[in-house]
């Protein structure tokens, strides 16, 4: 009639596979955000920064000393 249930480790239970491919998904994907971030990083705001200039010149030119 009915069969004997089988008697299953946690492990079994949760259907856990040795191979960690959901850990292997979850670490690359975590690198390329990384790497992409890295790289809207320097694109935005590596080596584009403005040189900042001195002051306007006088206008007026002072007259030489005696």
């Amino acid at each position: 009639m009915h069969e004997p249930q089988e008697v299953l480790t946690p492990t079994e239970a949760r259907q856990a596979s040795p191979r960690r491919l959901n850990f292997r998904v979850l670490t690359v994907s975590l690198l390329l955000a990384i790497i992409a971030a890295a790289a809207l990083y320097a694109l935005f705001y590596g080596g584009s920064t403005p040189v900042s200039t001195p002051g306007p010149a006088p206008t007026q030119e002072t007259a030489p000393g005696p």
